[in-house]
This record gives C-alpha cells, structure tokens and sequence, in this order.
C-alpha cells in the first residue's frame, strides 16, 4: 500500500512545479461573429498592482491562446484586439495553480450611414425612374420622375424625362409645362426644342412654335429637320429653288422623311420639273399613304400621268 501512494504522490509534485507556488494559466478561442476562429489576434495583459506590468501574446491559426502569469493572487486585465473589429476588454481572476478558460468573440463595428441629403434623395429616384423606363415601365418611371422633383424641383433631367413622356401621350400642355421648366433650368437641352414646337403647334400657339423652331434649328442647324424648316421658309417666301434645295438636302440626310418628300414633289411641279415632282410625291404616298397631304398628293399625280 505504502508503494502505490508514491506515484500519486509523484504526479502532485510534477504538476506543482509546472506551475510554480502562485502561478496560473489562462487559455481560450477567439472567434468573430460568425464563430470562426480569428488568428493572429493581439492580447495584451495588465495589471492595476504594477503599472510596469505588460505580457503579450498572439492566437494562432486556429484562434486559440495559452499564457502563463507568474502571480495569480493579483488581479489582471485582458485586453484583445485585431483590425477590423471592436476591441474587448475584461477584468480576470486567474486561478492559482489552475488553468481558467476565457473566450472571446469579438464583434464588427458598427457603420452607421450618414442620411442621403434631399438632393441625393432625388438623384436615387431619379436613376429607379430610368431603371424602370428602360424596362418599359412608363407609369412606374413616371412616378419616380415626380418622387424625384418633390425632393428637388431644380432637377432639369427629371423635367426632361416628363416632357418625353409627355409628349408619347400627345399631352401637349404637360409637355410644354415641363419643357419649358427643363429648359429654364438647363438651356442646353435642345432635344426638347422639337417636341416644344410641335406642342406649341398643336395648342394653337404658332408664335411660340415658331420660336421653338427658331432655337433648334440654331441648336441643330445640319439635323434633316433644320434643313425641311428653312426650305419651308424659303418656299413660303417663294424662292421656289432654294427650297427645293432645302428638301433634296432634306430626303439626302433623311431618306423616309415623308413631309420633306411632298414638299419636294410639290416644289419640282411648280417648277415643271414633272418627273422629279412624280417621283417625290409617289415617295411621300408609299411612306405615309394616310397622311394629311396624301389627296393633294394624289390629286397631282392624276394630273401628271
């Protein structure tokens, strides 16, 4: 009996001097948030009883630590840090000739956004209007549109974009409202000035198409649309030449442009040009055969068979 206490005896001894009279180990896992195990975390240990005091060490590839305090009879704290998360903090009492197990699982900070200003606001709805145009949601897109000027009424692309739609529902007055306001705001917006003329045009108002006319054939002056203009006011001046210039020009830069093909067919026959006349007006029928000048067309074309 006396033989088999010595081993016990033995393994007391061993494990004594692994730790020392007052030491005390302290070992754990550091993970993140979503529990995986973080390497290479720093911590650092401190005491209040001796400002000299600092121990350090590191986890290793698998987040786990092990550090030895030589006097565990004194209080510690523990502090763990690694770049990109919040550091932790805590008081430990470490155990006398014992190992005591601290895990730690450090959080990510939290990133709170500055709130988008009204004029970014508008921006946003803005670009979920453009989204949902190019994928043919007009109503959809046309209520971004307006969410958008309600946060910024000085947003001339959102004007721009009602006017457009404006004027595929052929609401002539919507479309000079907000023509005219996109323009007001950004006077470079000359692809307006066309759709501005033609409402004006159909509200009656032919001064302001006019004026309309006048601004894009000075923003637009080589556009086939320009060219027909001046030929119109060439032939309303009767310089019956320079008109047809104007719309041969016209049919050159555009070749399915009907109206520009009448005027020329009509120029040509004025000029007993009949064959030119012929083939002009029987364009402008084979392109438009419905449109408004389709029996006048018709009607000259009887006579120069």
């Amino acid at each position: 009996m006396k033989n088999r206490a010595i081993p016990a005896i033995a393994a007391f001894l061993v494990a004594a001097a692994a730790f020392g009279g007052n030491q005390g180990r302290l070992n754990g896992l550091v993970t993140g948030p979503d529990g995986k195990p973080l390497a290479n975390v720093l911590i650092v240990i401190t005491t209040p009883n001796i400002t000299t005091f600092k121990l350090t060490a590191k986890t290793d590839a698998t987040g786990h630590y092990g550090i030895i305090v030589n006097d565990a009879t004194i209080p510690y704290k523990l502090h763990f840090e690694l770049e990109g998360y919040v550091p932790y903090e805590e008081n430990k009492k470490i155990a006398t000739m014992e190992t005591t197990t601290l895990d730690v699982q450090l959080k990510k900070p939290v990133v709170v956004e500055a709130p988008l200003s009204t004029s970014d606001q508008a921006a946003v709805a803005y670009n979920e209007g453009v989204e949902l145009l190019n994928g043919g949601d007009k109503a959809g897109a046309e209520g971004k549109f307006r969410a958008a000027l309600a946060k910024n009424p000085d947003l001339p692309q959102a004007w721009q974009a009602l006017a457009v739609l404006a004027y595929e529902k052929k609401d002539w007055g919507a479309v000079l409202e907000a023509g005219q306001k996109a323009t007001d705001l950004d006077p470079t917006i000359s692809s307006l000035y066309e759709m501005m003329s033609v409402a004006a045009q159909q509200k009656g108002d032919k001064k302001a198409a006019a004026e309309w006319r006048a601004k894009f054939a000075e923003a637009n002056p080589d556009t086939p649309e320009t060219i027909y203009n001046k030929g119109v006011e060439a032939l309303n001046s009767k310089r019956m030449q320079e008109a047809a210039d104007y719309f041969t020009r016209a049919v050159a830069a555009k070749p399915d442009f009907a109206l520009a093909h009448y005027q020329l067919g009509m120029v040509s026959f004025n000029l007993k040009k009949n064959a030119d006349a012929k083939e002009h007006l029987q364009k402008y029928l084979d392109l438009d055969p419905n449109g408004s000048e389709a029996d006048t067309a018709k009607e000259i074309l009887s006579v120069l068979k």
